[in-house]
């Protein structure tokens, strides 16, 4: 699965296709086939894709009792497991699958979608044994993206129950200046030079403290330049990332909500986000730090 691809997943299908790979490592199976994702988006319980095959009554238990014995045990195991001709032409397909519903990512969904229309590997056998039809799993699909329901929305709704006023404020904002400067998507450079400037959050104070070039910033934003690096990638993607590691950071620190504090640290501690701030001057290992201090609650007299 190529770098670039894996950017257009969303978390549950990410998470999906691990819990695959961990199935047939566990089981000590060769390679990771269709039927081991089937189960791995069974088990991405809050998935669209869990949720129609639950809709068809799967169980996830007996699909995982199912696939063990549909494959022979190889020992000794050889690690990292290959995916099979199969599984590769299913994430193939999961991409045609999103583009034919217009759709930017691909989620559970369109892996579902694209594993019922291959008919190919494991997953056809499991469906049998499930007494589920590719069609049926097809047209449930289909009858919940007409009616909207998307993966993508579901994990947007829930990362933003997570955020501060102030957040959401922060993220409608470089969303409006994206569209200024007519550009495709809000990305992380849109993100930075709005925190940048968001006085009522002490994330300013800290990147004007680390040296953060904003009118270098301003100017490049305004002329679209891009990150500077040989992967741009989906920036859409990108910033659901540091979105998303924002949220699971504010868990691990204990608080009930993700303030521009923890985004600006998941932005520091992303690979590209950490390239972008030192292209304009701050250090990110320095905003890391500083950060943590911030937070650090203070000691009990």
């Amino acid at each position: 699965m190529s770098a670039r691809l894996n950017n257009r997943y969303s978390q549950h299908a990410r998470r999906a296709l691990s819990q695959a790979r961990l199935l047939a490592q566990d089981y000590q199976h060769a390679a990771v086939d269709t039927d081991h994702l089937l189960v791995g988006i069974l088990r991405e319980h809050n998935s669209l894709g869990a949720q129609v095959l639950h809709d068809l009554g799967v169980d996830t238990r007996r699909a995982e009792l199912e696939v063990r014995v549909l494959h022979d045990v190889t020992d000794p195991l050889i690690t990292p497991l290959e995916l099979t001709e199969a599984l590769r032409r299913v994430l193939k397909l999961s991409v045609e699958e999103s583009e034919w519903f217009g759709h930017h990512y691909v989620g559970t969904e369109h892996l579902l979608s694209a594993l019922a229309r291959t008919r190919e590997g494991g997953a056809s056998d499991l469906m049998r044994t499930l007494t589920i039809s590719p069609d049926q799993i097809r047209r449930r699909v289909r009858l919940l993206l007409h009616d909207g329901v998307t993966e993508l929305s579901i994990e947007v709704a829930k990362r933003m129950t997570h955020l501060s006023e102030l957040s959401r404020r922060v993220l409608n904002a470089a969303a409006q200046l994206a569209n200024q400067h007519a550009a495709p998507t809000a990305g992380i450079d849109h993100l930075l030079l709005v925190m940048a400037h968001e006085e009522r959050s002490p994330v300013s104070r800290i990147l004007c403290d680390c040296g953060l070039d904003r009118a270098r910033l301003a100017a490049d934003v305004e002329k679209q330049i891009s990150l500077g690096d040989d992967k741009p990638g989906n920036p859409e993607a990108l910033l659901e990332d540091v979105i998303d590691h924002a949220v699971d950071r504010a868990d691990q620190l204990g608080m009930h909500y993700t303030g521009t504090e923890h985004i600006l640290l998941a932005l520091a501690e992303n690979h590209r986000g950490a390239n972008l701030l030192n292209k304009y001057g701050a250090a990110p290992t320095k905003i890391i730090t500083t950060i943590y201090q911030d937070l650090r609650p203070p000691p009990v007299v």
